[in-house]
């Protein structure tokens, strides 16, 4: 029985705060703890990386300085500053990596942060889990990988509830691979190391503008144009569906007529029999005509 005393002056009920809701919010509290920690040592290792790039580098501009008015051995001094070039090349490289881990750290420690507080899910380390995450962008200059990272970049955002610019920034360059991780680092070499852009939007018109290939369109139907149902008709309808899904302006009656163009001679008289006017039943004709392909 609840005494009177117990209850609240203005008399309304005071909500119970169960042990589950309390160890709920106790968890999301300690696991955003455990990934600012590891930001925070990892920022460590960073600053004292940089202090032995600096140091290796007063070693090589000592180094360089003694070919002026000291007499020395040209041969050992060469293999020396040899050494600690190589050395300053493995520390700047190391350097970079740990720079590009903190920042995927960074941007999952504000995902995280961002989820929990706007009730996403009851514990974070379920957040990442949980969303499929994008393939890396090699940035090979082709027109469907460049929309699909874009595109998956930005379902990742949304189902992960990121809204800061920056975090999404990081988080994409992340991914980055190959010749566009290249590009990412001569375009941070041009800001002294500083990310060069502010805004998802900015990064996507950057990596469109140096990534997707100039007429793209064009080249897309006059690739399709040319496809030709030589083999099986399976393969056929495969490609012409992969190239007109790229395609953003392809009328239904353009894409029938060059469906139609492209079949060889049995196949074109099969849907002709079967009274096909429009594509959407070409394709279905298609598939079902398959099985009586010679």
């Amino acid at each position: 029985m609840t005494n009177a005393s117990d209850a609240p002056a203005d008399g309304t009920s005071k909500p119970m705060e169960t042990r589950g809701g309390k160890a709920k919010r106790g968890s999301s509290r300690d696991a955003i703890s455990t990934l600012q920690d590891k930001v925070t040592r990892l920022e460590d290792n960073t600053n004292e990386s940089r202090e032995r790039l600096d140091r290796v580098e007063d070693r090589l501009n000592t180094l360089d300085s003694h070919g002026d008015g000291r007499k020395v051995d040209v041969q050992d001094l060469e293999v020396r500053v040899e050494i600690v070039e190589e050395e300053n090349r493995v520390l700047k490289d190391g350097l970079t990596d740990l720079e590009k881990a903190m920042n995927v750290l960074r941007a999952e420690l504000n995902i995280y942060k961002s989820a929990v507080a706007n009730g996403v899910v009851s514990s974070p380390s379920r957040v990442l889990a949980d969303v499929p995450k994008p393939k890396g962008f090699k940035g090979s200059r082709d027109a469907q990988e460049t929309d699909t990272f874009l595109w998956s970049m930005n379902q990742y955002f949304r189902n992960t509830n990121t809204v800061d610019e920056s975090t999404k920034v990081n988080i994409a360059s992340s991914y980055f691979t190959d010749h566009a991780l290249l590009w990412w680092r001569l375009r941070c070499a041009d800001y002294d190391g500083d990310v060069p852009v502010e805004t998802w939007e900015e990064l996507q018109s950057e990596i469109r503008e140096s990534f997707y290939p100039k007429n793209a369109q064009r080249e897309l139907r006059s690739k399709l144009r040319q496809l030709k149902h030589e083999n099986n008709i399976h393969d056929y309808v495969k490609k012409f569906i992969e190239l007109k899904l790229q395609i953003t302006n392809l009328g239904e009656d353009e894409g029938f007529s060059i469906f139609m163009d492209g079949l060889n001679r049995w196949a074109n008289m099969e849907m002709e029999r079967h009274g096909v006017k429009d594509l959407s039943h070409a394709l279905d004709e298609a598939e079902a005509i398959a099985k009586f392909e010679k």
